[in-house]
C-alpha cells in the first residue's frame, strides 16, 4: 500500500510530495522529480529531522505518512536540522548572533562555555510564550508540523517515539547482521527473529514512551515540569548534573530552543552497542552450549528464549536512560555492563517484570 511522503534536497529549496509504496520506488520518484542527473545507487535518503539515513524498507515503513526526507548524491553531505536552522537563525535573528563570523566561533571554540551563554540568552525571552496554545503559536514555534499534530505535546510525543525507534533499528541491524544470525543453520535466525518481534511488541505497548517529551503527561513519566522545562542528568556514572540550574531547556518556550533540544541525548547507561546487543549475542552462543540458565527458576535449559522484557527496559526506559544536555554525554566507554538474560518454556508466561520510576 502506497503512503504519501515529502521530500527535498539538501538546500531545501523545493520540496515535493510522492507517493510510493517501497523504498526503491520512493528513491526514484524523487530523484526524477528533484531533477538529479544521477541514477537511484547514487542517492541516498534521509530523515530531515534528525538525520537518520533511510536504507530499508521495514524503517520506511514505520515512518508516518508526510515524513520529510532528504534525498542527496553521493558527492554532498547530509546537513542537519540543528545546522540548517542554525543558519537561519543566524541570518534572521541577528539578536542572538551580532556577525557569522561570531556564529561560527560561537560553535567552534570553548563549546561548554559557549552553550550555556546561548542557552541563558535564549531563556531570558519573555516565559510567557511558554502558554501559547493557538494553532499560531504552535505553527510559528513548532514548524513542519503534520496534519495530525494540533498542540505541542503531540509534536514533542513524536520526537520520543522517533529515537525509541531509531534504537529498535540499531539493535535490529545489529542482530541480523551477526554470525549468530546468519551463520547458525536457521536456530539463531529464529531465536533472534522471535526477540525482535517481541520486542516490537513491547514497544508498540508501550506506545514507545511517548510520555518522556510530554509536558501534560503524568509527572512519573515525563522527563519535564509542567511548563516543559527538562534538567540535564548529568554524566552517565553521576545521579546528579555537575552544572546544576545551567543545563535547562524548554523546548516548549521557542523555536530555537527546540532546536537545540535536538543536541540534548537519551544516554545510556548500560551502552546499548558495547554491552546490550553483545550480551543478547551471547544469550544465543549459550544455548548452543547448553550454558544458560532460566532468570525465573534457576533451570539450566537449552531450549528457551531470550528474556525481551528485560532488555526492552534496558533498551527503551528510563531504568537505563538518561536526558543529557550535549556537554555531558561521555561518548567514551562507559563501566557498566549487561547480562544475559534467558528464560525457559515453562517460565515464559510468568513474568512479572514490570518498570516503575
Amino acid at each position: 500500500m502506497k503512503k504519501g511522503y515529502k521530500v527535498t534536497d539538501v538546500k531545501r529549496e523545493k520540496k515535493i510530495g510522492i507517493a510510493a509504496e517501497n523504498l526503491e520506488e520512493l528513491i526514484e520518484k524523487s530523484r526524477k522529480k528533484l531533477g538529479f542527473n544521477v541514477s537511484c545507487a547514487e542517492c541516498r535518503l534521509f530523515v530531515a529531522e534528525d538525520g537518520t539515513r533511510v536504507d530499508d524498507d521495514d524503517y520506511l515503513g514505520s515512518l508516518p505518512p508526510q515524513t520529510l526526507f532528504i534525498l542527496l548524491k553521493d558527492t554532498e553531505k547530509m546537513v542537519t536540522d540543528f545546522d540548517y536552522f542554525y543558519n537561519m537563525i543566524r541570518s534572521v535573528r541577528k539578536e542572538y548572533i551580532d556577525t557569522g563570523t561570531a556564529a561560527k566561533q560561537f560553535l567552534s571554540t570553548n563549546i561548554k562555555e559557549k552553550f550555556k551563554a546561548f542557552q541563558k540568552y535564549i531563556a531570558a525571552s519573555d516565559d510567557t510564550l511558554v502558554n501559547l496554545f493557538s494553532i499560531l503559536s504552535i505553527r510559528i514555534f513548532f514548524p513542519g508540523l503534520e496534519p495530525s499534530e494540533k498542540t505541542k505535546e503531540q509534536s514533542m510525543s513524536k520526537r520520543v517515539k522517533e529515537r525509541m525507534r531509531g534504537y529498535y533499528y540499531k539493535t535490529k541491524s545489529a542482530l541480523q547482521a551477526s554470525e549468530q544470525y546468519i551463520q547458525t543453520n536457521g536456530r539463531g535466525k529464529k531465536l533472534i527473529d522471535q526477540f525482535l518481534l517481541d520486542l516490537r511488541k513491547i514497544l508498540e505497548t508501550s506506545k514507545y514512551n511517548e510520555a518522556y517529551f510530554n509536558r501534560k503527561a503524568d509527572k512519573k513519566e515525563c522527563l519535564c515540569d509542567k511548563s516543559g522545562l527538562f534538567a540535564c542528568g548529568g554524566l552517565w556514572s553521576k545521579d546528579y548534573c555537575d552544572y546544576e540550574g545551567e543545563h535547562v531547556i524548554n523546548p516548549y518556550r521557542s523555536r530555537e530552543e527546540r532546536i537545540i533540544f535536538q543536541t540534548w541525548n537519551l544516554d545510556h547507561k548500560i551502552e546499548l552497542s558495547r554491552s546490550i546487543i553483545p550480551k543478547i549475542l551471547e544469550s544465543i552462543e549459550r544455548f548452543y552450549n547448553g550454558e544458560n540458565k532460566c532468570i525465573n527458576c534457576e533451570n539450566v535449559i537449552k531450549i528457551g528464549y531470550i528474556d525481551a522484557d528485560r532488555y526492552y527496559l534496558q533498551i527503551f526506559t528510563r531504568e537505563n536512560l538518561k536526558l543529557v544536555h550535549i556537554v555531558c554525554h561521555y561518548k567514551g566507554k562507559h563501566d557498566a555492563d549487561s547480562d544475559v538474560y534467558t528464560i525457559c518454556k515453562n517460565c515464559i508466561g510468568n513474568q512479572s517484570i514490570r518498570y516503575t520510576n
